[in-house]
């Protein structure tokens, strides 16, 4: 499992849904999984993530998390990061900004002012900063060509004051809100209909490789597939590897969405695994039954697990079966470092990894009545 962590998180690295990173990520996974005899497919889904879409500003040495402001150019871009105040055009420098990013505090006037005065000066992108904590998000009144991302209020004091202190390169990178994704779902040989699904999803946002948001739980979701198999225990439990869910849980509600309804009915449960890899305590999320039958199967294990729930306005996979009435459960470990570029391999233990699938496997046995 570790060196599963370790290939889609560093070898592999970003695995954002739509690049070159899913698709080889997509690859390693449907591989690992036929050389255990399962029958894999992968499901071709559209996604459109307008509405929240994480960036990157790499630039003073540093990987900065960003969201684009909707109505956002998309594309690379790269140039000397300038100070712009607020925004407001007296606040430009006197030639222009041709060439050169635009470094603007959040206040005084709207983001699409902002944005325009900076296109009107030259500039070849735009980073708005908050003034207050917590992440930027919002929208232009209309798109523009060049990429305009917003950033946490300390991440742009601190580029402000490397731009005061001399010249700083930034580059901004937005990634196209519209593409093509695919889910990994592994079958035992002959099982038409599923009765347990156990899933995670293998994207990761750009700026990191997403060590244990999610390359712990994928890796996890392998190893209990591989367990099954050897063990000769699969039944009729499938496997789900979705993608774009850093986008909105757009793979697992197209999977669910296009389950036919007698194959829906069919399901009695979904372990959704996220964000199992660091040492922190084992958290159960979901329905209160399947939470039950996942605490007392810790128990008996001698594995220290609690009910947990997720935090306010955060979400993952099992909510798209939950919302289609399928019972479901999470295991998850709080991880307050997720979505930053410190969501690397070196914070991963091969124990957790270890503990998350012995779990997840003494749940699959009792659901079947082992």
């Amino acid at each position: 499992m570790y060196e599963s962590v370790r290939k889609l998180a560093v070898e592999i690295g970003p695995r954002v849904a739509g690049t070159a990173g899913e698709i080889a990520a997509r690859d390693y996974i449907s591989a690992a999984l036929r050389d255990d005899g399962y029958d894999v497919t992968a499901q071709e889904f559209g996604f459109d993530a307008s509405d929240f879409l994480p960036a990157r500003v790499d630039g003073g040495g540093a990987v900065i998390p960003a969201y684009i402001l909707r109505g956002s150019g998309q594309g690379t871009v790269k140039g000397p990061l300038v100070r712009a105040g607020s925004g407001l055009p007296q606040e430009f420098l006197p030639g222009g900004l041709a060439g050169k990013i635009a470094l603007i505090e959040r206040g005084g006037t709207t983001f699409s002012e902002k944005a325009g005065n900076a296109i009107a000066a030259g500039a070849a992108g735009v980073i708005v900063y908050n003034n207050q904590d917590g992440a930027l998000l919002g929208q232009l009144s209309q798109s523009v060509a060049i990429p305009v991302v917003g950033i946490r209020q300390a991440a742009g004091a601190d580029l402000a004051a490397q731009a005061d202190a001399g010249a700083v390169e930034v580059t901004i990178t937005v990634s196209p809100p519209k593409g093509t994704a695919y889910n990994v779902i592994a079958k035992p040989s002959g099982v038409a209909t599923c009765t347990i699904i156990v899933g995670g999803h293998y994207d990761s946002v750009p700026v990191t490789g997403g060590a244990d948001d999610n390359a712990s739980g994928a890796a996890a979701v392998l190893e209990v597939a591989r367990v099954a198999a050897a063990t000769h225990r699969q039944g009729s439990t499938c496997y789900a590897l979705f993608s774009a869910e850093e986008f909105g849980l757009f793979g697992s509600r197209e999977f669910v969405d296009k389950l036919p309804p007698d194959q829906l009915n069919a399901l009695r449960a979904m372990i959704n695994l996220d964000v199992v890899g660091v040492s922190a305590g084992l958290e159960l999320v979901g329905n209160d039954d399947l939470v039950d039958t996942a605490r007392i199967a810790a128990e008996k294990a001698g594995i220290a697990a609690t009910k947990g729930e997720l935090p306010k306005g955060a979400g993952s996979d099992h909510l798209s079966f939950q919302k289609a009435g399928v019972p479901v459960v999470m295991l998850t470990r709080e991880d307050n470092l997720i979505h930053t570029p410190a969501d690397a391999l070196d914070r991963i233990t091969a124990a957790s990894l270890q503990e998350t699938v012995v779990l997840a496997l003494a749940t699959l046995d009792a659901l079947n009545g082992r």
